[in-house]
């Protein structure tokens, strides 16, 4: 009778409907709080212990879910990463490129987002797991973004067929994080207009061909 009931949506499949929309509930409030957290005080001084006595929710449920801080941090960057693109749309494709490096710049130095993402670089370089998460997500966003961008240029005419997208997304970007986390040379307008001027003449199609 049970099993009955549950598959009829009854009393057993309300009772894990229930759980369900709690579990969400939780989920939500332990992201809501590790995002007010990382704005308030940053990466460095995020903790589960602190998590869970702002939030409330017992430490081991949130030891449950979630490995360490690093995976909390994560889930949060995943958490927003859904509502923002640096995906441009223009005439050209030059102007696409240099708006997405621009886009991106701007995303790594003036937001939440950007200095989560800063955060978590050292902890991705010494975390197996966490790594292939960021990658599977974060990175693959970003490839698929400029894989859009290439395959439009491509079809305009604009740029040369079989252009490797992960290649252009080593290119366009490699030199943001450069800048950000080794040279501390100026990330602003000028220099996203001059590196796409110096990589363009490589994506373009040659205009003989």
């Amino acid at each position: 009778m049970q099993k009955a009931d549950a598959a009829d949506g009854g009393p057993a499949g309300a009772t894990a409907s229930g759980h369900q929309k709690r579990r969400a509930r939780t989920e939500r409030v332990v992201l809501d709080t590790t995002r007010e957290l990382l704005a308030g005080s940053g990466f460095a001084s995020l903790t589960i212990e602190r998590v869970a006595e702002r939030s409330g929710v017992a430490k081991s449920t949130i030891y449950r879910r979630y490995r360490s801080r690093n995976d909390l941090a994560l889930a949060v960057l995943l958490d927003m990463l859904g509502d923002v693109s640096t995906l441009p749309y223009a005439k050209d494709t030059q102007t696409e490129l240099t708006r997405l490096v621009n886009r991106t710049v701007d995303l790594m130095s003036n937001s939440l987002l950007g200095r989560i993402m800063q955060g978590l670089v050292s902890e991705v370089a010494a975390d197996v797991e966490l790594a292939r998460t960021y990658r599977e997500t974060v990175v693959a966003k970003r490839v698929r973004e400029v894989t859009a961008l290439v395959e439009r240029g491509t079809a305009r005419g604009e740029l040369r067929e079989g252009l490797d997208p992960e290649l252009v997304t080593d290119l366009l970007l490699g030199p943001i994080y450069y800048r950000l986390f080794l040279s501390g040379e100026p990330l602003d307008e000028a220099f996203g207009q001059s590196l796409v001027a110096a990589l363009y003449p490589a994506f373009a199609k040659d205009p003989q061909g």
